[in-house]
């Protein structure tokens, strides 16, 4: 019997080294766990103009900052969204991938000025919204990554400004949590 644990016990142990070996020789790219929104209607869509003349509406009327900041996270994560199913689409819509991505990220760095209006005026900031901006960054730049990866020549220089910008616009979310 004591031997049957033993073993057991061995083998568990044998197991646990081997997967933590191979995590550690063969590091693998981490995928961010961020759900993007479902994109709607896309940039290269007659119907488009109607979708943005509604969203700036919407935007419009929300006056509570923090409020506003959530929207434009949204619509942010909303063009990513877009744009990934553009470059799915091939080299032709390559362009409007990446001018897609610039306009979510137009309006990720609202985002950010909202929140320092909201920190202006005294407001609290939820650490979740916060969490959230953060891995919305992140989940940006992972996909702007693999675009650059994918890409050659000037575009591939675009997208990679567009990392430099949200490397920036990451920076100025840490900036907003409480120290």
């Amino acid at each position: 019997m004591k031997k049957i644990i033993l073993l057991t016990i061995a083998a568990l142990l044998f197991a646990v080294t081997s997967v933590f070996a191979q995590n550690t020789t063969n590091p693998q790219k981490q995928v961010v766990e961020y759900q993007l929104p479902y994109a709607g209607i896309l940039p290269d869509s007659p119907l488009y103009g109607l979708k943005t003349f509604r969203d700036r509406l919407i935007s419009f009327f929300i006056s509570d900052p923090i409020k506003k900041a959530e929207f434009d996270l949204l619509e942010s994560d909303k063009r990513l969204s877009g744009a990934v199913a553009l470059f799915a689409q091939g080299p032709k819509k390559y362009d409007l991938t990446e001018s897609t991505i610039s306009k979510g990220e137009n309006y990720f760095e609202d985002a950010i000025k909202n929140l320092k209006t909201a920190r202006k005026e005294g407001r609290t900031i939820e650490q979740n919204l916060l969490g959230n901006m953060d891995l919305s960054s992140r989940k940006h730049k992972e996909i702007l990554q693999d675009m650059i990866s994918k890409t050659t020549g000037d575009l591939q220089k675009r997208f990679s400004k567009d990392l430099e910008r949200m490397d920036s616009l990451a920076i100025q979310v840490g900036e907003l949590r409480p120290k």
